[in-house]
């Protein structure tokens, strides 16, 4: 006597397909981004006030004016100088 088994009807795993479709599309979307799109140039990018710093850099700064000015030396200090203290022991490795 033989013993006939049926198979049942195979259903599609759509869970799964839609989990493993959307992964394929998520890296297929970061792999454009890194290394297909089209990278901004650098005039979009910055802002207009960082546009100014070039002017700014031709600026002519004489230091010898500044030092000779009247409002400088009009300046006081308020601090002494510092001064070294005593750092550390003579001998590190002598017992306390």
């Amino acid at each position: 006597m033989a013993i006939i088994l049926e198979e049942g009807e195979k259903k599609f795993n759509w869970k799964g397909f839609m989990t493993v479709s959307a992964i394929l599309l998520l890296l297929a979307g970061i792999s454009y981004a890194l290394f297909f799109a089209e990278t901004p140039k650098i005039e979009i990018v910055v802002p207009q006030s960082v546009r100014s710093a070039s002017e700014l850099s031709q600026v002519q700064f004489d230091p010898a004016s500044v030092v000779n000015s009247a409002s400088f030396k009009a300046l006081r200090r308020y601090v002494g100088e510092q001064t070294t203290g005593v750092l550390g022991r003579q001998n590190p490795f002598v017992k306390f």
